[in-house]
């Protein structure tokens, strides 16, 4: 073992914090499920698209933000809480308080992406 890796006898140093890192990965996880379920959803969102319906779900752009804008949203939300929760680490706070940080970026897509199908 390289001394320097060691601390004082019986405690150990800690390189990365697993326990957020592994918590978002799970979250993340979550979010695909999600994210598929969404997707499902925002397909049949354009059934009643038609010559006398001019929803914004019904334009290309708006289909294309509707199926995208989950998964953007996921990805990143993943990668803030991520960056954020390792800074705060380095500096020698705790990561968890960031953590909301990146579920209300992602709920935010939801919400743009479900505000976009219902309009």
């Amino acid at each position: 073992m390289n001394a320097d890796m060691r601390g004082t006898p019986g405690t150990t140093r800690a390189t990365w914090p697993t326990a957020y890192l592994v918590t978002v990965a799970a979250l993340t996880g979550c979010g695909l499920m999600i994210d598929t379920m969404a997707l499902y959803v925002s397909i049949f969102a354009t059934d009643s698209c038609g010559s006398t319906n001019p929803a914004p779900v019904c334009t290309p752009i708006g289909m294309l933000s509707v199926w995208a804008l989950p998964w953007v949203g996921l990805g990143f939300a993943a990668a803030v809480s991520a960056g954020l929760g390792v800074w705060a680490w380095r500096r020698g706070r705790t990561p968890w308080v960031l953590l909301p940080v990146g579920v209300v970026l992602y709920v935010a897509s939801l919400a743009g992406a479900w505000t976009i199908m219902t309009w």
